[in-house]
């Protein structure tokens, strides 16, 4: 490739990114963004591009990589050829191993195995380092997924596809296909890595990568756009039914459940998403018990056993969730403080993040106005456990200067006895300094002499 070529190849794509990128708001000024680069063409060029356009888009840029140590020393070379390309471009890197972590890789791990443990560390690692994590999904992976989707059965939420932005992860390249990926990389006269598990049709994602798509771009040579743009399409129908099926639900809500005539008089691609929308807590919205719900409610009797714990029936005029109480599992073992991810019994989810004051200050995707979450770090004693209720503990509620016993504090706030076994707490001997839903006792908050802040961001599972 001439360096003519190759100029024209970097302003097309590059334009095409940016504008991409303008359209669907993916990045902010100051943003620290992590590249998800596994080494292969379309991350290496996800890297490559951010890099060179980072002051246009006014973010700074680190990089990540995940041996999930599938295939043994392939997989070190992998994680060892992304490690060079950061030291060589002075771009900070992150690292996990997976064997290193102390994790058991399975004698087969599926693809679904390892996108979990991917994403489980790219979650903790978003909220350590307060950075969004950019991955190199591609219109081809759209489509890919799309296939998948359609022949595994699927309704208007998975016909949306990937989304280009979706919590802290964002997808510059769904834009571009696998081939132009590929002559960015040509034209930058970037190396990459080579998966040879790409190349095996024992994975179903695979055949439809070497099968399908092909024979589609037999019929029409722009199908992986055709394709792209009905992702687009049903992601603003899903988003519309979405808002459409909670108005219903909030209309039809009664104290014991919800009015039948209310969802009988609603259209029907809303019903069925707002019957969609009480499943799901409770597991995977699959079509039959969308339907079973239909019927009963249409017929005005009978019941639905969604899991072993939850059943839908009507009673008289309403549509009523019963649930079977499961036991509770014992407290996890007290720990003491530190940074990182906790998943807790009772589905409570924990991500603790220690952070100069001044780069807390500047962001607003913490806690400005509300500093219950939010304590100086130096008013911590070092000898904080992270754990659940104890006899004798006593809490300082903010904006109070006595403390209460924590059994008469959670009854003057009413959390019900069902939760207070497992209500994740930080305290020393038995001071509390901080429950969950509640924030932190009195005087923990930062201020013009803080140093250093504990931030504190919860999740219920």
């Amino acid at each position: 490739m001439n360096s003519i070529d190759a100029e024209h190849i970097l302003i097309e794509i590059e334009k095409t990114l940016l504008a991409h990128c303008r359209q669907q708001g993916l990045f902010q000024p100051g943003e620290q963004v992590i590249a998800a680069c596994s080494g292969g063409a379309d991350s290496m060029a996800l890297l490559r591009f951010l890099l060179r356009c980072r002051e246009t888009l006014g973010i700074s840029v680190r990089a990540a990589h995940v041996d999930h140590g599938i295939r043994g020393e392939a997989s070190h070379a992998d994680a060892a050829f992304v490690r060079e390309f950061c030291r060589r471009n002075d771009v900070p890197f992150f690292l996990y191993d997976a064997r290193a972590e102390g994790i058991v890789i399975p004698d087969h791990p599926s693809e679904d195995w390892a996108r979990r443990l991917r994403y489980s560390w790219f979650d903790a690692l978003a909220v350590k380092e307060n950075a969004v994590i950019a991955t190199a999904h591609t219109l081809s992976d759209q489509a890919e997924t799309l296939l998948f989707r359609l022949a595994r059965g699927t309704g208007v939420h998975g016909l949306a596809g990937i989304p280009p932005k979706r919590g802290h992860y964002v997808r510059p390249f769904l834009c571009l296909t696998r081939e132009q990926t590929v002559a960015y990389c040509g034209a930058l006269g970037q190396k990459y890595v080579q998966d040879e598990t790409n190349a095996d049709d024992h994975f179903a994602r695979n055949r439809l990568r070497h099968q399908a798509v092909p024979a589609l771009c037999g019929v029409n040579s722009s199908a992986l756009y055709a394709m792209g743009r009905l992702c687009d399409q049903m992601r603003e129908l899903d988003e519309w039914l979405c808002a459409q099926a909670q108005a219903l639900l909030d209309t039809a809500r009664c104290p014991q459940g919800y009015d039948l005539a209310v969802l009988r008089a609603a259209d029907g691609p809303v019903l069925t998403q707002a019957l969609r929308t009480l499943v799901v807590p409770s597991r995977d919205a699959e079509e039959k018990y969308i339907r079973l719900l239909r019927t009963i409610l249409l017929q005005g009797h009978g019941a639905v056993q969604i899991t072993d714990n939850v059943l839908w029936r009507v009673e008289g005029p309403l549509l009523v969730r019963c649930e079977k109480e499961a036991p509770l599992p014992a407290p996890a073992a007290p720990q003491p403080l530190s940074e990182g991810s906790f998943h807790l019994p009772g589905g409570y989810l924990l991500q603790i993040q220690l952070m100069n004051y001044e780069v807390f200050l500047k962001n607003p995707a913490f806690f400005k106005k509300d500093y219950t979450y939010c304590a100086d770090y130096a008013k911590i004693d070092k000898n904080i456990l992270l754990r659940t209720r104890q006899p004798g503990d006593v809490f300082r509620p903010a904006g109070r200067h006595v403390g209460k016993k924590l059994k008469k504090y959670f009854n003057e706030i009413a959390v019900p006895v069902s939760e207070r076994a497992l209500l994740p707490l930080l305290a020393e001997d038995n001071q509390v300094i901080w429950i969950w839903g509640v924030g932190f006792a009195q005087g923990m908050e930062p201020g013009d002499q803080t140093r250093k802040v504990l931030v504190l961001k919860t999740k219920k599972e």
